[in-house]
């Protein structure tokens, strides 16, 4: 008999070759469709290539709040020692408020210029004058190597003088003033009781202001005491602002003063 007596004979009377091996233990393994030598594409990198993207973007959000958190701080204390040389340079009681434009402010620093610099105080007292509220914009402003001092370009700005404090400048009891804008420009009409005269204001020097005494309107000169030709001498401005002008606004006189290449220091 055949050793295997399932295989069908070949011509020459030789069975059939059984397979050495049949596949079955590796093709169970295998995709529909392949047999033997298959082999299996490399593993997809998309999802660690995706991984790689949102970790740099991650790193690259915090370096930048690190950064907008490092700036803010710059600022703030470059602020601070702007307020501080403008309190010294004006003799200001209290610190001014200081903002600095321009984001970001480390290359300002770097290059040490800042483009632009807001001032404002409030308050200011000196003799017997009070500044009710100063405002100023200072453009180009250059650090020295030292961060000690400071050069302005330019500054501009407006002070504002309430009728209440030249009332209580002028020293008149009972006198009120007020502005007369049918009288003229710069006029202000100063009432005691019930008489009135009118008065023009005008600068009179770098830092003065002179309120002259028009017609008396039946006040006695001993009511109005030092009014005619009073002279209020302004207090000294911050960061070098010289009197250009005074205009007569509704609540008081309103000055405008600018200055160019002034310094900042200690």
């Amino acid at each position: 008999m055949s050793e295997y007596p399932d295989q069908p004979r070949t011509q020459g009377g030789w069975p059939t070759q059984p397979p050495q091996y049949t596949g079955y233990e590796q093709d169970r393994h295998q995709p529909d469709g392949y047999g033997l030598g298959y082999e299996p594409p490399p593993p997809r990198r998309r999802r660690r290539r995706r991984r790689g993207w949102i970790a740099l973007l991650c790193t690259l959000i915090v370096l930048a709040v690190l950064f907008v958190i490092a700036d803010q701080v710059a600022k703030a204390y470059a602020q601070n020692m702007i307020a501080s040389r403008i309190q010294t340079s004006g003799n200001l009681t209290e610190k001014p408020s200081v903002s600095i434009e321009g984001f970001p402010f480390l290359t300002q620093l770097a290059a040490r210029d800042i483009r632009t610099v807001h001032i404002s105080a409030s308050n200011v007292q000196e003799n017997k004058i009070e500044i009710t509220s100063i405002k100023a914009t200072a453009t180009g402003v250059h650090l020295d190597s030292g961060f000690n001092s400071a050069t302005i370009d330019h500054i501009t700005g407006t002070a504002f003088i309430s009728f209440a404090s030249l009332e209580s400048a002028a020293g008149v009891q009972g006198a009120t003033i007020s502005a007369d804008p049918a009288a003229g420009p710069n006029a202000v009409s100063v009432a005691v009781g019930p008489l009135s005269a009118t008065a023009q204001i005008v600068q009179t020097g770098p830092n003065e202001i002179t309120v002259k005494m028009g017609g008396l309107g039946g006040i006695a000169a001993a009511l109005i005491g030092a009014l005619p030709g009073y002279t209020i001498h302004v207090p000294t401005l911050p960061a070098g602002l010289q009197v250009q002008g005074v205009t007569v606004v509704s609540q008081g006189i309103a000055i405008n003063a600018a200055a160019q290449n002034t310094t900042l220091s200690q």
